[in-house]
């Protein structure tokens, strides 16, 4: 009986061996599992990480594997519990990226790894607008500095719009200026009779001229005052410090959307030719922007185009003569408009031109006037929409040498930026703001703008921004 008591006890203590092992071998599995999972999501964070980053566009295909080939290169990551491994392919048409990860520990019952997948969904947003960082787009503005006079204003020239020279202002024929602010950091002279800021009975709002005045032959003052034909409610020799606004060429030149790198998705009709020598976009390159493309871009011509992307377009209906615009576009050439039309356009967008910019004989509204031959001055919110033209050619191909851009004969309503000079010729007028090297405003009339506080996010002086990852969705694993 004894040796049966014995042999029942030993049997109950190998059975309670075996389950107590299974079980610390399922805990440990268990565990290794869990590490998986967590190695798994890791591989989900950095790769969301690295769409993230400030300096990344997220709409750029190449971030997470893929290669120009059409090959996905994985990348494997070494933690203390483990190993991950991940990739990523966006969808361009919906600018959503697909996200697969995949942890790795080692088994504790020595057998093959352990693996967990995860896969997830983020779509990605386009920057499309900012808040105005600088305050420069709510002038004409001149920047160049070193000339008797930086900026000159001739004929009959009223200027009704808020105007910054960075340096030295002359005032001739019978041009004057008719509204504020006004802001010199260097000298004002008023070479006629006839030139003047301002008068006894409509005085303009604030003059600020750093560099003192001169009328006509009288001496020159210090201080400016109303016996130098300047009247102001406030006048004083304190300029307001306001930087030109800076142009992030190269960066838009990689990461523009319609641009050098990144094309139109479906395009139809003629649409622009962004570059011809940029090379792959797995491997951009700011030596390429190099003004290859030889012949302008016509904006509008007789026949419409279609130009999406997932960051942006830049389309063109002939039919109606509406350009719609969205997001920040780059042509490593010129552009034109020309067609003797009024012509209109939608949206909020940057055009950036290596080239110049020309409009003649043509009209170009944000919003039209009563009759629709004209465009409407005081009725536009350029902080709904507005263009940008943003040109760095030095003039000779379709404008003067030493021109970025140039109106001749016609109505912009919108932003123009250039680095080297924007002339409004004779008949031309500018609805909005100007900034240039030095502009020149022939014997047009300059009117008054309403003011700006959103920008399109490739405005020069903008910080620059592109475009974001959303949180993860659609987790699957």
């Amino acid at each position: 009986m004894a040796v049966g008591v014995l042999g029942c006890l030993t049997l109950m203590g190998t059975t309670l061996m075996y389950y107590s092992n299974r079980t610390l071998r399922s805990a440990a599995y268990s565990g290794a599992d869990s590490g998986s999972y967590g190695l798994a999501e890791a591989g989900i964070n950095e790769m969301m990480a690295v769409l993230s980053r400030p300096e990344n566009n997220a709409l750029k295909k190449y971030l997470l594997g893929y290669q120009a080939d059409g090959t996905t290169v994985h990348t494997v990551s070494q933690y203390a519990t483990g190993a991950v491994e991940w990739w990523g392919t966006l969808d361009e048409a919906s600018a959503v990226w697909s996200l697969t990860s995949i942890g790795k520990t080692k088994n504790p019952t020595g057998m093959s790894e352990i693996r967990r997948q995860l896969t997830a969904k983020v779509p990605v947003t386009p920057t499309l607008t900012q808040p105005l960082n600088n305050p420069a787009w709510n002038y004409v503005y001149s920047s160049r500095t070193g000339n008797t006079c930086d900026m000159t204003l001739q004929q009959t020239v009223q200027l009704g719009s808020p105007l910054y020279v960075n340096g030295n202002l002359c005032l001739e024929n019978s041009a004057a200026i008719k509204s504020g602010p006004l802001v010199v950091k260097g000298k004002l002279t008023l070479a006629q009779s006839a030139n003047a800021v301002g008068s006894p009975s409509a005085p303009i709002n604030e003059a600020h001229i750093g560099g003192g005045c001169q009328w006509k032959n009288s001496p020159w003052h210090p201080t400016c005052s109303s016996a130098d034909n300047v009247h102001a409610t406030i006048l004083d020799s304190s300029p307001t410090q306001i930087a030109a606004p800076t142009v992030n060429w190269d960066a838009w030149y990689l990461n523009a959307s319609p641009g050098p790198y990144y094309p139109c998705l479906a395009p139809s009709g003629a649409v622009p030719s962004f570059d011809n020598d940029q090379g792959s976009a797995a491997a951009p390159n700011v030596a390429k922007r190099n003004f290859s493309l030889v012949s302008p871009f016509n904006l509008t011509p007789s026949g419409s185009y279609t130009c999406r992307t997932a960051g942006g377009e830049l389309s063109w209906n002939a039919s109606t003569r509406v350009l719609t615009l969205r997001g920040t576009t780059f042509i490593d050439g010129s552009a034109y408009i020309s067609n003797g039309a009024v012509n209109t356009y939608r949206g909020q967008g940057t055009i950036y031109l290596s080239g110049t910019f020309l409009i003649k004989n043509s009209i170009l509204c944000a919003r039209l006037a009563a009759g629709g031959a004209t465009c409407d001055a005081p009725g536009w919110d350029p902080n709904a929409n507005v263009l940008v033209v943003v040109a760095n050619g030095p003039g000779g191909v379709q404008v003067p040498v030493g021109d970025s851009i140039q109106l001749v004969s016609s109505s912009y309503q919108g932003a123009l930026c250039g680095t080297n000079a924007v002339e409004i010729d004779t008949t031309a007028q500018a609805i909005g703001p100007i900034v240039g090297s030095t502009v020149y405003l022939g014997q047009s009339t300059a009117t008054s703008f309403p003011s700006l506080t959103i920008a399109p996010a490739g405005m020069p002086g903008s910080r620059v921004i592109y475009a974001q990852p959303n949180p993860p969705q659609l987790y699957g694993g």
